[in-house]
């Protein structure tokens, strides 16, 4: 009988103790923790596990555009969301205890930030069973309004292009995803948060806060977050399914991080120094260039498709004879296995032989990316269309430096110009 007794006090201390963490009246009131100032350390008033660390918010990964439907079997276009922090995370419908918790959170997290100007996303990870009728029911159980909270299917692998290119999570309902994710008005990802750990949960509505509150971009200052991935070059690039960003050598040995270029406009071409012909050609275009591209710090990134022959040293030689002014015009050398994915992923070029023989391959478009990271044009450069294309290309440049928000292309025209010729 005492065991009982002693039993019945634990588990009621237990339910009171879950309740002053847990409980609504809590979760907006008394945060005590501050991250400010956390790098790589922990701070005591957060959960063991959330390591923080201080990182520039340029290096934040951006959040690719992406569309879904919705539980009204409405097209949910991501695009919507520029200019407004928002919040998503995983779940299935079926699931009858793990998921129903997380969404009894988003739910309560909702109301305490009816006052802010927040989106929630809940994603299904199980889309074939979790049909718009499916979800709208799910939905109808916790109140959701979809102008406010967005319950979102689709297609197998445009779930998993979310999750695992943006969030680097695992899409799978046999896993369950115990974070809440947070993406800023900026369209970065922000932050992360255990959503059953009370210090965490309210850790959550003090930054969620902050984040709609901010009126500019951020874009020269360091951020406190759980998101410790940011900025931290691969071990094994074999495990990233989409290069997003990477990391190359400069030719006078520096490193080059393409996320350091955030904030600016800037041209991208491919070639290799033991070209005789074309990559000679587009040398002397690209040496009248960097004087053509007017006041504006853009600058030219020229990546060399054959890093075993362009050593830094070499590509020194090659800036030299071109002229090469070094604080606008820089080159670039790297990995084998990493050039022609940083071609074909994140410029949507062939940076290799079509053949698959070794050496060098060129191009004879320029990439034009802006100050957010995003490809936005493709140009070509040679011949008497290459005057057209450039006089294009210099008014998109223009026009993209004026840009003062990431969300400004998801309004305007995607500019996607055909090269003029294929080499």
């Amino acid at each position: 009988m005492p065991f009982i007794l002693w039993t019945l006090v634990i588990l009621v201390a237990g339910i009171m103790a879950f309740d002053r963490f847990f409980g609504e009246s809590d979760l907006s009131d008394g945060f005590a923790g501050s991250s400010s100032g956390i790098a790589n350390g922990h701070d005591p008033s957060l959960p063991p596990d959330a390591m923080m660390a201080e990182i520039p918010w340029r290096h934040l990964p951006g959040i690719d555009r992406f569309k879904l439907t919705d539980q009204n079997g409405d097209e949910f276009d991501s695009a919507k969301l520029a200019g407004k922090p928002y919040a998503v995370c995983f779940f299935f419908a079926n699931c009858p205890t793990i998921c129903r918790d997380l969404n009894k959170r988003v739910e309560m997290l909702s109301r305490q930030l009816k006052k802010t100007d927040i989106q929630f996303v809940s994603i299904s990870v199980d889309p074939e069973n979790d049909t718009p009728e499916v979800l709208k029911r799910y939905a109808a159980d916790f109140g959701a309004v979809p102008d406010r909270w967005a319950f979102l299917t689709g297609q197998r692998y445009q779930v998993q292009q979310v999750g695992k290119q943006n969030f680097q999570v695992t899409i799978d309902k046999e896993f369950h995803i115990d974070n809440i994710l947070l993406v800023d008005k900026w369209g970065r990802y922000r932050d992360r948060f255990k959503w059953d750990d009370p210090l965490d949960t309210k850790r959550f509505l003090k930054v969620a806060k902050e984040l709609a509150a901010e009126e500019t971009v951020p874009l020269n200052k360091t951020v406190v977050t759980r998101n410790a991935i940011a900025g931290h070059r691969p071990d094994d690039w074999n495990l990233i399914p989409m290069i997003r960003e990477f990391w190359l050598t400069g030719s006078n040995g520096s490193t080059f991080y393409s996320r350091d270029m955030t904030g600016s406009v800037w041209i991208a071409n491919f070639f290799f120094t033991s070209c005789p012909t074309v990559c000679q050609e587009q040398a002397q275009y690209l040496q009248g260039l960097q004087k053509r591209l007017g006041d504006q710090p853009t600058r030219i990134v020229s990546i060399t498709t054959d890093p075993v022959t362009d050593r830094p040293e070499v590509l020194r030689g090659f800036a030299n004879r071109h002229a090469a002014d070094p604080e606008r015009w820089m080159f670039c050398t790297g990995e084998s296995v990493l050039i022609p994915r940083i071609g074909a992923e994140f410029f949507g070029a062939a940076a290799k032989p079509a053949d698959g023989t070794p050496g060098g391959h060129h191009t004879s478009e320029l990439f034009v990316v802006d100050r957010w990271g995003k490809v936005r044009g493709r140009f070509g450069w040679k011949d008497a269309a290459g005057a057209e294309d450039e006089i294009a290309m210099l008014k998109l440049v223009e026009r993209l430096w004026q840009e003062e928000t990431p969300g400004d292309y998801l309004t305007d025209e995607y500019l996607n110009h055909e090269p003029t010729e294929d080499q």
